[in-house]
């Protein structure tokens, strides 16, 4: 388990502690209405399902979520940037279920003189750890521009 105060601190192989919640109606609102996402589906119960169903671009919530709950102090020193992710929808996310969310650190490196950190989410139902989502989030660490590069760690010997 991740023993960092910063998500900088994160490295190959930390495995951040899951974090179960409920997705809310509220939340699936204020993210469609914080990134304009207007399709039906997502603001009331969608045909041939149960319920109301939640966008899978949410899932960086879950991103947010697990960086709060194990580095509790935030990005850290250097600053940490969003550059890419890879969302893989296995299921639909209903609106109203609980969900567990985990994830583990797969790899730091270099590259032209950043430091890049991707982390693997997972994003499952509580009852029946049934998979819905997989996610790779990718940040950079030390990114200012101008700024000297961060090297990464060398690996213990």
């Amino acid at each position: 388990m991740s023993t960092g105060r910063y998500v900088s601190d994160l490295e190959v192989g930390d495995i951040l502690a899951p974090v179960t919640y409920v997705m809310s109606p509220f939340i699936v609102r204020e993210y469609c209405h914080g990134v304009d996402e207007i399709a039906e589906e997502f603001h009331r119960p969608a045909p041939g399902f149960p319920g109301q169903l939640a966008p899978p671009t949410l899932t960086h919530i879950d991103k947010i979520r697990i960086y709060k709950a194990n580095c509790p102090d935030g990005p850290g020193p250097h600053a940490r940037i969003h550059y890419q992710f890879h969302a893989r929808c296995h299921r639909l996310v209903p609106v109203g279920a609980e969900l567990t969310c985990s994830g583990r650190v797969a790899r730091r490196y270099e590259k032209k003189g950043r430091v890049y950190v991707d982390t693997d989410i997972e994003l499952r139902l509580t009852a029946t750890d049934e998979l819905l989502i997989s996610y790779q989030d990718t940040v950079i660490l030390g990114y200012s521009p101008g700024s000297e590069p961060l090297r990464a760690e060398a690996p213990a010997a």
